[in-house]
């Protein structure tokens, strides 16, 4: 309603928040938080066993947390910020006002974070022996602490999206923040994250360490994280769906754009495939198959990307649950907006009502502020592009459709605005799927 959103066409607005969103989880969960327990873990069995290659495995394995984290890590963590900004303006603006100082706290860690983990890995060699090394490893676990904060608060913010609880009625900050899913969600979280590390790093493990005797080592450290992780992110991960709204846990399989049997299968497999990894790592280090190395990273990161897709996919047709539709639009104003009109309460809209001469302009608003946000007109996936799901409609096919919308797709939010309004879109609509029609044509 306040802002307008940028329209990334072909592609799809959702596709580009998702690319970005999945590829800093991966590296927020399983490099920053994961992997720096395991370092730390590594770096106290190296100094119990005075192994100095064990050591410098956990250096290594170090210096690439500090690159990737401060690196790709930073650049996808801006880029959610600055996707989520333009693409869903509402919506990130109501978070702010929601969590600012939660995200100020958040920041704070982050630069913490940072600070120590460059402190860590460049007094590596310096602090060798004896108390030094234990307050070395002690660096190490505040490193893990800190990065640990971060996720604290995030899922705070991200589960408030799907389960706002008695916010909805008091508007108080702590209500959002210890929301029904919180707890299960960072639990599922936490415990996630060290085993995607360790799916994510074995393969390199296995890879580049020769060493039979030496990569032993380095897998008794993974075998003792999974035990503990795996069970419980299983544990976790049930008290999570058990705490979602119905309505969202039914759309969980269709969230995935799988059939059941297809979703089940995939899924067994991967859990399957984690277990027997975890089994191999304790009864036979040195025996681990490059096959499973490499199967157990792309389970993992599957299973993360998964989770990010069903998280955000559930919530439709709202983009916090039963306060703003995924489009932006306030459930509170939808009387009101069909009576007064979209446009008129649009404070960027060019159109402020709709007339014969500007049928299209008028349109291509409505769209703007109603529908760019999942939809485009052409495009790669045609559950989203209107050339795929409108081939053959006529203006009065989309005029009957576009106020029953809602009842037809349990994922869409309802149209708010007057007749003219959807007569507009309509025009628009078709305008511009006779324009891609001829283009194709030619």
């Amino acid at each position: 309603m306040n802002f307008p959103s940028v329209d990334y066409t072909w592609f799809g607005n959702g596709t580009v928040i998702a690319l970005i969103a999945i590829i800093h989880v991966v590296i927020s969960h399983g490099v920053a938080i994961g992997t720096s327990v395991l370092v730390v873990s590594i770096e106290y069995r190296a100094m119990k066993k005075k192994n100095d290659k064990l050591d410098q495995v956990a250096k290594t394995m170090l210096k690439w947390v500090l690159i990737i984290t401060t690196t790709i890590g930073a650049m996808t963590g801006v880029g959610i910020w600055f996707s989520t900004t333009v693409i869903q303006p509402d919506s990130i603006s109501s978070l702010l006002r929601i969590f600012f100082w939660a995200w100020v706290v958040e920041w704070g860690a982050f630069i913490s974070e940072v600070i120590i983990l460059i402190i860590y890995y460049y007094t590596w060699d310096k602090w060798k022996e004896g108390e030094l090394k234990r307050k070395h490893i002690m660096l190490g676990v505040a490193l893990s602490v800190a990065s640990w904060v971060t996720m604290v608060i995030i899922t705070g913010v991200l589960a408030a999206k799907l389960t706002p609880g008695r916010w909805i009625e008091t508007f108080s900050f702590w209500n959002a923040f210890l929301n029904p899913t919180y707890f299960p969600s960072l639990g599922f979280r936490m415990f996630l994250a060290i085993m995607l590390a360790i799916s994510l790093v074995s393969f390199f493990i296995r890879w580049r360490i020769k060493d039979n005797t030496l990569r032993t080592e380095v897998f008794r450290v993974f075998a003792f994280w999974g035990a503990i992780s795996l069970p419980m992110t299983f544990i976790a991960g049930l008290w999570y769906l058990w705490a979602i709204p119905t309505e969202a846990y039914n759309m969980i399989v269709w969230s995935t754009g799988m059939s059941e049997i297809i979703f089940k299968s995939l899924n067994i497999l991967g859990f399957s495939i984690l277990i027997i990894f975890l089994v191999w790592l304790a009864k036979s280090p040195r025996t681990v198959p490059w096959i499973l190395s490499i199967a157990v990273m792309f389970s993992s990161i599957g299973f993360i990307g998964e989770f990010e897709v069903v998280r955000e996919t559930v919530r439709k047709p709202y983009i916090i649950y039963n306060y703003m539709y995924a489009n932006g639009m306030l459930e509170k104003n939808e009387e009101k907006l069909k009576k007064e009109g979209f446009l008129a309460n649009a404070t960027w809209a060019k159109e402020k009502e709709v007339n014969d001469n500007n049928m299209v302009e008028a349109g291509r608003d409505v769209f703007v502020g109603q529908c760019i946000t999942c939809h485009t007109i052409d495009g790669w996936r045609d559950t989203r592009a209107l050339s795929s799901k409108m081939e053959g409609w006529d203006k009065e096919a989309i005029m009957s459709f576009v106020p029953n919308m809602h009842f037809a797709q349990v994922a869409m939010p309802p149209f708010m605005g007057t007749e003219k309004e959807i007569e507009a879109l309509a025009t628009y609509i078709l305008t511009e799927l006779e324009e891609e029609e001829e283009v194709s044509t030619k």
